[in-house]
């Protein structure tokens, strides 16, 4: 079961070439200190945290986590994916943030018959309790403030692999919709998900499956709306079938790329920021990359790259119709 886990969605924490590094310019580089930003200004990071149990992790998840949400606080709005035994360590340093978690453990008889097999263990081993949900949490730094009726969490209805291609289904993966208001009054909607990551006929469907759930959603739960996208889709723009579904994916909801890409060698793309205008608002990228603070010497704080986008959401100068 340990290896089964190990191998649900995640790769190896990686190590990188040795690099110098030095903390981003507030005009070049992810999340200057809040009043070095205007009002309007938000700081948006995606982040799989590979957030696995130690025993699976084959690492220390807590130290890394701590950094992770010590590092985050530079940020208005955080997208984890993967912090299923990690969520307590981040959230812990981010005092006055509000947190909001996705879905919990799909009800499928057989994750259900495995938690119960497994709680001796977990009862025995502190920061172990597989099967998971989606691992997805969402975060937002004061002043910003969740909307009324403003959260849905769900599951993905389709996944591929219990005992092979990355052992998908052992995790209930989703996506996580957080409507939050601005300190200017604008309410955005904010799309944080995780897809399945095996590269075998069945994983590559039942990820198209999922991004057509999640389109579906947003056209149902957000026209109109102003939107930030983003996650570990695991579909990287190197690979043909897989431009072909990012590039579908973001022309049917009009979805702007940010260009927030990994910088340092022996990372995939596969992790992704999009913003959309809305009905009087107007999303303007104004930076985007990867945050190299989460990558110490020469050993990264995950087996993703951080990613980053530095956006301002403003009232429109003219009504624009968005899709």
């Amino acid at each position: 079961m340990v290896a089964l886990l190990a191998g649900c969605g995640v790769g190896e924490w990686i190590t990188t070439r040795p690099i110098r590094l030095r903390p981003p310019e507030p005009s070049g580089g992810p999340a200057a200190l809040a009043g070095q930003r205007s009002p309007e200004e938000l700081a948006v990071l995606s982040y799989n945290v590979h957030g696995l149990a130690w025993v699976a992790a084959r690492d220390d998840p807590a130290t890394r986590s701590s950094a992770i949400g010590w590092l985050a606080r530079r940020y208005d709005v955080t997208f984890f994916q993967e912090d299923f035994e990690t969520t307590r360590a981040i959230a812990a340093q981010l005092p006055g943030w509000t947190i909001v978690h996705g879905n919990g453990m799909r009800p499928d008889p057989r994750l259900i018959a495995t938690k119960v097999v497994l709680l001796p263990l977990a009862l025995a081993l502190p920061g172990f309790s597989p099967p998971y949900g989606s691992g997805l949490t969402t975060a937002l730094a004061e002043p910003l403030r969740v909307a009324a009726a403003g959260v849905r969490r769900q599951a993905y209805a389709t996944c591929d692999g219990w005992f092979s291609d990355r052992n998908d289904c052992w995790a209930s993966k989703g996506f996580l919709r957080v409507r939050f208001v601005t300190a200017a009054g604008i309410e955005v909607d904010a799309y944080n998900t995780h897809l399945d990551s095996g590269s075998s006929p069945g994983s590559v469907a039942a990820r198209r499956a999922q991004l057509d759930e999640l389109a579906r959603a947003i056209e149902e739960d957000s026209r109109g709306r102003p939107l930030i996208v983003g996650g570990d889709l695991n579909l990287a723009a190197a690979r043909a079938s897989d431009r072909d579904d990012l590039i579908g994916f973001r022309e049917r909801l009009s979805l702007l790329d940010t260009g927030a890409r990994p910088e340092l060698p022996g990372w995939g793309g596969y992790d992704h920021l999009w913003v959309r205008d809305g009905h009087g608002v107007h999303v303007r990228v104004l930076d985007a990359g990867e945050d190299l603070l989460f990558v110490s010497r020469d050993r990264a704080l995950s087996d993703h790259p951080a990613i980053f986008a530095r956006i301002a959401v403003e009232p429109a100068r003219s009504s624009r119709p968005d899709g």
